[in-house]
């Protein structure tokens, strides 16, 4: 579900993921979650049909503990990935994530975010 993050039976992955959500103008949360504690080393995305998208610009926000660690732009283009190289950050312990997109230009457009992670500081389960 989008406010939560989901662990492996064994406690070393983790991932959340946003589904289809219909972003508009303003800020639209598609992820958001706070942490225990554990630390991540997460890497998000985000994805949508390039038809659709093509002649919108992106805002991303990516929020821990109320400060905006990346605010960033995109131009989307046909032939553009929107984002070659998804930024990795280390989420540390007790932290409140939230992750946001806007579209700056044209109508509202479906987008979906991701958030997969390696999970450090908890215990193996023993499940497989």
């Amino acid at each position: 579900t989008p406010n939560a993050l989901n662990f492996t039976p064994d406690n070393k992955h983790c991932y959340a993921y946003s589904g289809d959500v219909s972003v508009s103008s303003s800020n639209t949360t598609m992820l958001e979650f706070s942490t225990n504690s554990e630390y991540i080393v997460a890497t998000f995305e985000y994805h949508g049909a390039i038809a659709q998208i093509s002649a919108n610009q992106l805002a991303i926000e990516v929020i821990l503990n109320g400060n905006s660690i990346i605010h960033t732009l995109v131009v989307a283009t046909v032939d553009h990935t929107l984002w070659d190289s998804p930024p990795k950050l280390i989420i540390p312990p007790f932290t409140d994530v939230k992750m946001t997109l806007a579209q700056a230009l044209g109508s509202n457009v479906n987008m979906q975010m991701t958030l997969t992670g390696e999970v450090y500081g908890l215990k193996d389960t023993g499940f497989q």
